[in-house]
């Protein structure tokens, strides 16, 4: 990382940057082209690893490319506020950012795909036990990202003058 007085290496700090996230970007590769797709998501850690899990439709481009590569990426920001200056290049922002790697699979069993939906759900609302009925769970997928490698990045916010 070029700036590292603003690398964060902390695991625990880069968790917290994502539990406050709303959106997370997954990032795949279509024909050597980037795909990214904004998506809710939450995150859990199982045997010592840092899990995100996402919901989607049974089929469509995105769960095409997953099946295919077995890889992704991931993007995720908060605290984005803009820092005005009298000059243009002045200008600044204030951020916390994490983004990582890691492998990535299809969950289509019914007990996977309600676990993945409790995580997510957590991380909107702060309840763990939510009911999921049949219906709505045969309709989705799950999707599992098990963390391989993440960094975060921060720039503090400056007050102006």
């Amino acid at each position: 990382m070029r700036r590292k007085d603003r690398e964060i290496t902390d695991s625990k700090q880069m968790e917290a940057i994502l539990r406050g996230a709303k959106c997370l970007r997954l990032g795949l590769v279509d024909n050597g082209l980037a795909y990214i797709v904004p998506m809710s998501f939450g995150m859990a850690t199982e045997g010592g690893a840092l899990c995100l899990y996402f919901h989607s439709a049974p089929e469509g481009r995105k769960i095409e490319l997953i099946e295919a590569a077995g890889i992704a990426s991931f993007e995720a920001d908060t605290d984005i506020r803009t820092i005005e200056a009298e000059e243009a290049c002045e200008f600044s922002s204030s951020y916390q950012s994490v983004m990582g790697y890691g492998k990535i699979e299809i969950l289509r069993s019914e007990d996977e795909k309600r676990r993945a939906l409790q995580v997510l759900m957590e991380h909107y609302t702060d309840k763990a036990a939510w009911e999921f009925p049949d219906k709505s769970v045969g309709r989705v997928v799950a999707i599992k990202l098990t963390v391989e490698a993440m960094t975060g990045k921060a720039s503090p916010a400056k007050d102006a003058e």
